[in-house]
């Protein structure tokens, strides 16, 4: 074999001087030593010269004009590129075929007709002309060029230039298979197919944007591939090749630095995946022949089609029932109409009988394949195919599969082509740990999440096989939504341009798209309404995080049914940071019960608002003071009555109460409220202003405190029987919720286990980066819970 590799490149690729350097670094980082590029017939409308011809035999009177301006155009390009003396040879070379094809046009003008030889000719003009000027500009970046006619081309046996180009490539009109041919008979290493288009996918990515470029694929896959509509691949141009035993390598012009895809004898057998891709034959109708007359008649199959090859109606696929009562057919949809006048025509005679009942035709269908060597005497890939279209809705109407085992065929409602796409493309290639998720509220939140996320992504996907694909965001009045997923380093510029009205009930089908294995939705707001949509999200097969505490503390009736749901569809409902943000309370409790310690007492600071008013309340500033202070640095709520309430702090007490099995409801534990009732029903802007109104409470207070040598601190309880409180108290100085500082939360657990000296949570209670860490631990602890390695 000889150290030589052909490329089948398209001319048009080599008219800029973009085209000619991405040319010349694909030769030189070539391992071979020896370069044939074979150029496919030229396309460019500007510049193309055969339709001088018919402006000639049609006498049109505009002919003179556009000779002149496609002459111009040619010297132009030339002249743009190539500097003196090589500039001058390729313009020689065009002036004298402009000068023989204005014998050409006079000749068609005088007698009107065009001879095959003469188009011919005229084409191949264009063509040695971007040859020439592709090789006068390799000679002039150190690449020793000549150029040859593709005729020429076929008695070389070898290559004696670094680089050879060929025009006039037009066998069967594939440069393709030009390519193939020189290839075998010069026995190259192999022959590289460049395409204008895109790589080869394992789907079509235009309808499923996360599909994979395939690597390799045996003579067999590509063949099968190619039948069944899948592109780049032209199952005529591999013939020479598969002859030869030729690799073919194909590759994509505007993505030169991807190797591509190797198709070869065998491909390759390492590769694990079974299946290699999946391709649809779209605009296809099936014909149904059925009939109780037909079972045990020898010759039905070979008059049926018989009469079909007669007619020269390509059949695609054939099923059969084993009863033998029916047979069905796939055709082109345009043949739908003819195939069943000629299978009626010959069946008439069964047909008058009612041996035969119908002969009809069903049409907007789509054949959907699977294709893959290794398939072959594998169990279960056939039940992985059709369960994932069970699965994603999808109605198999016919099935046929070869002998072997090479290709899975099922015909489907052309409608639901991209969704089976999608489905069989997630299950057979996607992670099992692929998520698709949702975002509602990306706002402090929920933008910090998004930002911890794009960090990681890389990390979690190499090194626990966890694939994060952020599909859906939205917020109270817009969504965004993306098939493949939103890349979380850049959503916002994307929301801000892209963003439509929010449809609540499609971003939930969007985000449980059933062709992904695993959904979840998290929930950054502090919606009710919303958190009333979790059990109708686990319903649907969604996982559910939230640090939204309405849920939680939701009617009793409503919060046992979202635990029920949960633990019936085996979908995680993970709300860690609806106390204590980031700390572990949740389910640090929930081992303790679990583990079966007997839990007396939980008492906690858990809320980082109040956390910090009161340790750094001293009675030298207001109250009123700090609680401006407080909302200026963002630590309150718009309305800070909101945190002065206790209301957060009787939430969250709640939820912890519930988690020890009690049943209560927030309405049913004592909350005090900092607030004077003067200050109750006012406006936001008139509780800032009459802000002083709560000093003397709160100075009152103090002063009690301090006098027993204690300090102030806003907590929630719950004790062994039930009964929760959220209130003001004062504890000693060498109490663990008298040291806390800034927004710490403290939480003290005093159990069996730990009654002597209970068990202390400390940490900060707010803030936007240490929640939206707590909801990325609940995304990983999902992520175990389906198989991640973490």
């Amino acid at each position: 074999m000889n150290d030589i590799r052909v490329h089948a490149v398209e001319s048009i690729n080599l008219v800029s001087q973009d085209g000619l350097e991405k040319l010349i670094r694909i030769l030189h980082t070539s391992g071979e030593t020896h370069q044939v590029v074979v150029l496919a017939p030229f396309t460019d409308e500007n510049l193309e010269l055969t339709n001088l011809l018919h402006l000639a035999k049609q006498r049109d009177e505009r002919l003179w004009s556009m000779q002149e301006q496609r002459f111009t155009r040619w010297t132009t390009l030339v002249e743009d590129l190539l500097a003196v003396p090589a500039g001058n040879k390729v313009l020689d070379r065009i002036k004298q075929g402009f000068a023989n094809l204005e014998d050409i046009l006079r000749s068609i003008w005088l007698v009107q007709e065009i001879s095959e030889g003469v188009e011919r000719y005229t084409s191949t003009l264009c063509d040695s002309w971007v040859a020439d000027l592709a090789c006068h500009w390799a000679n002039l970046h150190n690449l020793p060029a000549d150029l040859l006619g593709y005729a020429d081309s076929l008695k070389k046996q070898s290559v004696e230039e670094s680089a050879l180009f060929i025009y006039g490539a037009v066998k069967d009109g594939q440069s393709e298979y030009a390519a193939a041919s020189l290839a075998a008979q010069l026995e190259a290493v192999g022959v590289t197919f460049w395409n204008n288009s895109s790589l080869l996918h394992n789907a079509d990515h235009r309808e499923v944007p996360s599909a994979l470029v395939i690597r390799s694929l045996s003579y067999a896959e590509a063949t099968e591939l190619s039948f069944f509509g899948a592109p780049i691949i032209h199952s005529h141009a591999l013939v020479p090749a598969i002859a030869a035993s030729l690799d073919v390598q194909l590759r994509c012009w505007e993505n030169e630095e991807d190797p591509g895809t190797v198709i070869s004898k065998h491909g390759d057998q390492k590769e694990p995946n079974r299946v290699k891709g999946f391709s649809i034959i779209h605009d296809i109708a099936l014909i149904n022949v059925e009939g109780a007359g037909m079972s045990g008649v020898i010759g039905i199959a070979s008059r049926l089609f018989s009469a079909m090859r007669k007619a020269s109606i390509s059949v695609v696929l054939i099923s059969q029932a084993s009863s033998e009562y029916s047979i069905c057919f796939a055709v082109p949809e345009r043949e739908a109409d003819r195939a069943c006048t000629t299978a009626r025509k010959e069946f008439a005679p069964e047909l008058e009988a009612a041996s035969i009942q119908s002969i009809e035709a069903e049409t907007g269908l789509a054949v959907l394949a699977a294709v893959g060597q290794q398939m072959t005497g594998q169990a279960g890939v056939a039940g992985k195919f059709f369960s994932s279209l069970g699965k994603a809705g999808v109605n198999v109407i016919a099935i046929a599969q070869g002998s072997s085992e090479t290709n899975i065929s099922a015909v489907i409602k052309g409608i639901d082509s991209k969704k089976a796409l999608r489905a069989l493309h997630a299950r057979f290639f996607l992670s099992k740990r692929a998520i698709s998720v949702g975002l509602l509220g990306p706002g402090n939140i929920g933008g910090t999440l998004l930002q911890q996320i794009a960090k990681e992504t890389t990390r979690l996907k190499e090194q626990f096989g966890l694939d994060i694909h952020i599909r859906g965001i939205a917020n109270s009045r817009k969504m965004l939504l993306d098939q493949d997923g939103i890349d979380p380093g850049d959503w916002k510029e994307r929301f801000d341009k892209e963003a439509v009205e929010l449809d609540q009930d499609l971003f939930t089908r969007h985000i449980g798209a059933t062709y992904f294995p695993h959904s979840l939705i998290i929930d950054c707001t502090t919606s009710s309404k919303l958190a009333g949509q979790y059990v109708s999200w686990l319903e649907s097969g969604i996982h559910v995080i939230t640090p939204n505490k309405k849920a939680g503390t939701a009617p009793m009736e409503y919060y046992q049914r979202l635990l029920e749901t949960s633990m019936r569809t085996g979908k995680r409902f993970l709300y860690e940071t609806t106390v204590g943000a980031g700390l572990p309370i949740i389910w640090t409790l929930k081992d303790l019960v679990q583990t079966g310690d007997t839990v007396h007492r939980i008492e906690g600071i858990v809320s980082g608002t109040l956390a910090w008013l009161f340790s750094s309340y001293d009675g030298s500033v207001p109250f009123s003071s700090l609680v401006r202070q407080a909302k200026e640095m963002g630590y309150t709520e718009p309305d800070p009555r909101d945190d002065l309430s206790g209301m957060d702090v009787g939430r969250k007490t709640v939820i912890l109460a519930r988690e020890l099995g009690y049943s209560l409801e927030v309405e049913d534990i004592p909350i005090q409220s900092l607030v004077p009732e003067s200050l109750d029903g006012c406006s936001p802007s008139e509780f800032m202003e009459r802000l002083e109104a709560i000093d003397p409470i709160i100075e009152k207070a103090y002063k009690d405190a301090a006098a027993k040598g204690e300090k102030l601190r806003y907590v929630g309880i719950v004790d062994e029987e039930g009964n929760c409180s959220a209130s003001l108290k004062s504890y000693a100085s060498d109490h663990p919720f008298a040291q806390a500082s800034g927004t710490d939360n403290v939480i003290c657990f005093t159990t069996d286990r730990y009654l002597s000296q209970p068990l202390v949570i400390k940490g900060p209670g707010a803030g936007r980066e240490v929640t939206a860490g707590g909801v990325f631990s609940d995304i990983l602890r999902l992520a175990a819970y389906l198989g991640a390695r973490i």
